[in-house]
């Protein structure tokens, strides 16, 4: 096989350089640096909201005090409501009451049935 000369074309140009690899990589590394950064203060930024948040945040309540009382006002007579007569008892007591005579019924009573009456036209006076 005989070699060719390589065509030439006078009119046609190109770049004679490739990219700059030393910059394209020093804008690699800014752009995963400045990632990392900002990642990594907004983790901690997170961390500095969480902590304020919780300061600002009343102190949980005492919940065995709470109890107690519940506890003392289920197991003790007193009045709800002195005006109307009602009253509070234990629920021990309750239950047993309960137990005893059953659930009362709520379901409203039927009406009573309508006395029989005579039919129009028989047996009655004009």
């Amino acid at each position: 096989m005989s070699e060719r000369p390589a065509p030439t074309n006078p009119e046609v140009q190109f770049e004679k350089g490739d990219v700059n690899a030393t910059s394209l990589l020093k804008f690699l590394f800014w752009t995963v640096a400045a990632t990392v950064s900002i990642v990594f203060l907004l983790w901690r930024l997170y961390f500095v909201f969480v902590a304020q948040e919780a300061a600002r945040q009343p102190p949980p309540p005492n919940l065995s005090a709470f109890r107690a009382q519940e506890d003392a006002l289920l197991a003790s007579y007193g009045w709800v409501d002195k005006d109307l007569g009602r009253v509070r008892i234990p629920l021990a007591e309750a239950m047993r009451i309960v137990a005893e005579r059953g659930l009362p019924s709520f379901l409203p009573t039927p009406p009573p049935a309508p006395a029989p009456t005579a039919p129009p036209g028989k047996g009655a006076a004009r």
